[in-house]
């Protein structure tokens, strides 16, 4: 196997012809978990075939068992262990999740998560081949690159979900010039709801990637001012305290404020029903571009809108990042063309 290299040639070095059996590990967060999601339906598209397997951080498991092609999940609960080490309970479950991933075997593992946690999973697989990302690309944890017996170098400048896609070419000789496919909430049937609002995703659990609050403040003002309905949910106290301040700034019933929605299929639901989504770099605004929802991405400074790719981009706008904290007006402008491109969809905000 020590002849092969990057990119993979299936049927030579050493590689059998097709991969039949393939783990892959991406344990979290919410926002990866949706990215990794059109490599997937590439790897699908290349080798209808094969048997893919997914390891995921519990927390995330719905995500990946909501792709077709995705066979077993293991549902590894990394971070309730991590949460109460002493409860013997969660031990017991990520052991046995571990047990059976280990009673399986695979052509490969890819890895492009490529941190600590995740080479060792990726280490505990049996498995002819792992790949992974080189150690400058191991996200701080380099250490992670020796679990992988070939390592792939990251494009300059690409991240996100187009990173996750180039990186399976590589692996499994996918196509990559298509719209990314995510392929999520294809079962899912939402009924019309009597009044569809626009989603405000201000949290994000990474203060870096904050939007200033002045500017949502400001942001749905302007919106409350030409009868655009709002709503907002959150899912920490520091986020509840920003939507409540958001909603402060409004005249009464303009913004709807409703507690976070509990597991993928509600907060699926939830997004489904609204009519476009301006949000931050996090889950909601990446499950937002999935579902082909007409959408804003504001990023901060230190993130880039490189990492957001929609599966209907002329759907969605994004400002910021690279450096640059969008201002209020920037955003606004950016939003107009949202919501003229939904207009013309047929997708027009009441």
């Amino acid at each position: 196997m020590t002849r092969a290299a990057l990119p993979l040639q299936w049927g030579r070095d050493g590689l059998p012809t097709a991969p039949q059996r393939i783990l892959l590990v991406q344990l979290s967060a919410m926002g990866d978990q949706v990215q990794t999601l059109p490599a997937v339906s590439d790897i699908a598209a290349r080798w209808p075939g094969a048997e893919i397997d997914w390891a995921v951080d519990a927390r995330f498991a719905d995500i990946a068992r909501q792709h077709p092609a995705v066979r077993r999940v293991f549902a590894l609960p990394l971070k309730g262990v991590q949460q109460a080490p002493r409860e013997l309970a969660r031990w017991r479950a990520l052991l046995g999740e571990l047990r059976a991933l280990r009673a399986q075997r695979y052509d490969v593992v890819w890895d492009p998560h490529s941190v600590l946690k995740s080479a060792a999973v990726a280490r505990l697989a049996r498995a002819r081949l792992r790949v992974g990302y080189r150690a400058a690309d191991c996200g701080g944890e380099p250490l992670a690159a020796r679990a992988y017996q070939l390592h792939f170098a990251r494009p300059p400048g690409v991240h996100g979900t187009e990173g996750r896609r180039r990186f399976a070419q590589a692996v499994f000789d996918t196509r990559v010039d298509g719209a990314p496919r995510y392929r999520l909430g294809e079962r899912l049937h939402v009924a019309p709801p009597q009044r569809r609002a626009l989603l405000l995703a201000h949290g994000v659990s990474r203060p870096h990637r904050e939007w200033p609050q002045e500017s949502w403040i400001e942001l749905a003002r302007r919106l409350a001012a030409r009868g655009v309905a709002l709503k907002a949910t959150w899912g920490s106290e520091r986020e509840r305290e920003r939507a409540q301040a958001i909603a402060a700034a409004l005249p009464a019933g303009a913004i709807e404020l409703t507690p976070p929605p509990s597991g993928l299929d509600a907060l699926l639901r939830y997004l489904a029903a609204s009519r476009a989504v301006v949000g931050v770099d996090t889950g909601f605004t990446h499950l937002a571009a999935a579902l082909r929802l007409p959408l804003l991405g504001v990023f901060s400074a230190t993130t880039g809108p490189e990492v957001l790719l929609a599966e209907d981009a002329t759907l969605t706008r994004t400002v910021g990042g690279n450096g640059h904290d969008p201002e209020v007006d920037e955003a606004w402008r950016a939003l107009l063309e949202v919501l003229a491109a939904a207009d013309a969809a047929g997708q027009a905000l009441e």
